[in-house]
């Protein structure tokens, strides 16, 4: 089981979106909506584990607040800069930002 989180991205939400058509028009049961979520869930999971190896650092005015549970960290930060490892400046966002970082290791491991 992979965590369902990024299912609000903007592919996460336009895979939503034609999955929610094909099931209110019969194409597709609501089975295999959720079967279709979880092996997205893991794909995308895994790809960025295995094939994305950037790494950036993460430059904030403010840490607004900050919460962990069940080994999740949520960071809601102000005025955010993201960064290459070597400085440079990839974006800088004005207002909020909010980071969801979970656990690498996959669920399965974890028992």
């Amino acid at each position: 089981m992979a965590y369902a989180l990024y299912r609000g991205t903007r592919l996460g939400l336009a895979l939503q979106e034609a999955l929610g058509e094909l099931e209110e028009f019969e194409q597709i049961s609501p089975s295999v909506k959720s079967a279709v979520l979880r092996k997205f869930d893991e794909t995308i999971t895994d790809k960025l584990e295995n094939e994305v190896d950037t790494s950036l650092m993460v430059r904030a005015d403010r840490l607004w607040s900050f919460r962990f549970c069940d080994s999740v960290w949520q960071l809601l930060l102000k005025n955010v800069e993201f960064l290459t490892v070597s400085g440079q400046s990839i974006v800088k966002v004005d207002g909020k930002v909010k980071i969801v970082a979970c656990d690498a290791r996959k669920l399965e491991d974890k028992r």
